[in-house]
């Protein structure tokens, strides 16, 4: 922010633009961002249906994954809880925890991710897992956490 604040105001003053505070500007744009997002969890938290249950044991969630484009990305289930870790990208590796139905939330073990995000199963008539897809869970979150694009298909045992 400050980089480009300052990067703008030497650009303003060769076009003889008139003076603007763009640290302030900045400042604003990102508490209402801020403030954008915080709403939009209290709007996602308060539509939970907090009584559900996953529709599988935990166990069954559990497994490699591929996405065609990422790689593999592992599931793992120990004492009554799922982790996942990326193949690829090391700091990706936290725990899931039930947020309703077949959606889970991956909370990263690096909190300065700052890029927590649902994973929601899709289930086989049989029962078995079709596949898992990704979104994250605040609009905050920084682009390059591109986990909507990622289309995890079970890998078979």
């Amino acid at each position: 922010m400050a980089f480009d604040a300052i990067t703008l105001r030497i650009l303003d003053h060769y076009l003889e633009a008139p003076a603007f505070d763009w640290i302030d500007g900045f400042a604003k744009v990102l508490a209402q961002m801020q403030a954008a997002a915080k709403q939009a969890s209290a709007r996602d938290t308060a539509a939970r249906d907090s009584a559900s249950k996953p529709s599988l044991p935990l166990a069954k969630y559990a497994g490699l994954y591929r996405d065609a484009w990422y790689g593999d990305i592992t599931i793992t289930e120990s004492g009554g809880k799922l982790a996942m870790q990326f193949s690829h990208t090391p700091l990706l590796a936290g725990t899931l925890e039930h947020w309703q139905h077949d959606t889970f939330i991956v909370r990263w073990r690096d909190r300065e991710l700052r890029a927590d995000a649902y994973v929601t199963f899709a289930l086989n008539p049989d029962g078995s897992i079709d596949q898992a897809k990704m979104k994250a869970v605040s609009a905050d979150t920084d682009f390059s956490f591109d986990f909507q694009d990622l289309l995890l298909k079970p890998v078979p045992r």
